[in-house]
């Protein structure tokens, strides 16, 4: 047994913060740093090739793998996972394991997916956390970062995805390094929240600054549900779509619209407002994603901070509908600012209460992204 191996053994099998890449390192520096090193130590861990990266990170738990080339310039994350497969299987024997990356890079992309596989296959609850490349980054790493979110999503129960590109309406007047600081810090507070909700029995039904927008039956149901549960005063909307076209049949919402004369405008009336925050709600495994997409679009059209809160079809369900529900998600995904994606089977019987209690942790996240929008003048 390695030196690793033997290290992770005495950490405590509860929760596991994984840094695959440089950009999940920076997240579980962000972590380490936000807690005292040594309680730190016992949750966080690294994965990289680079030696530098893992040093400069702090983080004791560090697997450093070989760099694997496969071709003149191009490194294998998923063949350098493999060739320490043994180390890995100790790096995610916890109860609930959480890998962060960043998408679109050539090890992280590939490393990520086969740590959440391993993690999965030992029995662990599985969180992938993950950001999608800019967009000038070009389209090599786009592609790369679809495929590997593809991956990454089969092999997670539960997953954070937040688009580079739209936080540039956010951090565009800073530095490159305080903005990608910022993305950090959401990045950490996701996986915090994703890592620690299910600590908590009930929802605290509280008024929530975010408008929460249905779509199809899952939408309908948690709408349904909020009402019931003393959010009255949310701004809640519901589009109810055809099963078969995926096109709209009818809506409803709790504001006044007014003498607006589409349903565009409608919808425009419930996205805007200031510091106006939308959360969308459907299941990928069903036909309303063209309604989604169209409408997290619009929303971001109005200038809305558009967050989704999906579920995906259970494992038992079958390989076809499981495929087609992470193409949903990925096209959802660039149409967004953030996703969080959870399959049915993580979310119980209950699914409703479920997304209810998770849509405050979501509304933390989102308070955490508005602040961090706002810098300081010397930083502009």
């Amino acid at each position: 047994m390695s030196e690793f191996s033997e290290m992770m053994k005495e950490r405590p099998k509860t929760v596991r913060i994984i840094g695959v890449g440089r950009a999940g390192i920076n997240v579980a520096k962000y972590w380490r740093n936000e807690m005292d090193g040594e309680r730190a130590d016992k949750f966080v861990a690294v994965c990289d090739w680079d030696s530098k990266a893992i040093e400069q990170s702090g983080v004791s738990a560090a697997l450093r793998l070989d760099e694997c080339t496969v071709w003149p310039g191009i490194r294998s994350g998923a063949e350098a996972v493999e060739k320490r497969i043994d180390d890995v299987c100790e790096l995610v024997n916890a109860r609930k394991v959480a890998v962060a990356v960043g998408l679109g890079g050539e090890f992280g992309t590939e490393a990520a997916p086969v740590i959440a596989r391993e993690a999965k296959a030992a029995g662990a609850s599985t969180v992938g956390v993950a950001t999608l490349p800019f967009e000038h980054e070009g389209p090599v790493r786009v592609r790369r970062a679809m495929d590997g979110l593809r991956e990454l999503v089969a092999n997670s129960d539960a997953m954070f995805i937040l688009n580079n590109e739209s936080m540039l309406k956010y951090y565009g007047k800073l530095l490159v390094p305080d903005a990608l600081v910022r993305i950090d810090n959401i990045m950490s507070d996701a996986a915090d929240v994703l890592t620690t909700h299910c600590m908590r029995n009930e929802p605290q039904y509280k008024k929530l600054n975010a408008k929460v927008f249905g779509i199809g039956r899952a939408g309908a149901d948690l709408v349904d549900y909020l009402r019931e549960k003393k959010y009255r005063e949310t701004l809640l909307m519901t589009a109810r779509v055809n099963d078969d076209s995926g096109c709209i049949k009818s809506v409803e919402c709790n504001i006044d619209t007014g003498d607006a004369p589409t349903i565009l405008d409608v919808f425009s009336r419930f996205f805007s407002g200031k510091d106006s925050r939308v959360c969308m709600v459907a299941d990928l495994g069903v036909s309303g994603i063209a309604t989604a997409t169209t409408m997290a679009d619009l929303a971001k059209k109005n200038g809305a901070i558009t967050i989704g809160l999906v579920t995906l079809p259970a494992l038992s369900e079958g390989a076809a509908k499981c495929t087609k529900a992470i193409e949903n998600l990925q096209k959802l995904a660039v149409k967004t600012d953030a996703v969080f994606a959870f399959r049915k089977d993580v979310c119980g019987k209950l699914v409703s209460p479920f997304l209810g209690l998770m849509i405050e942790d979501i509304e933390y996240v989102v308070n955490r992204l508005i602040k961090e929008a706002k810098p300081n003048e010397s930083e502009i």
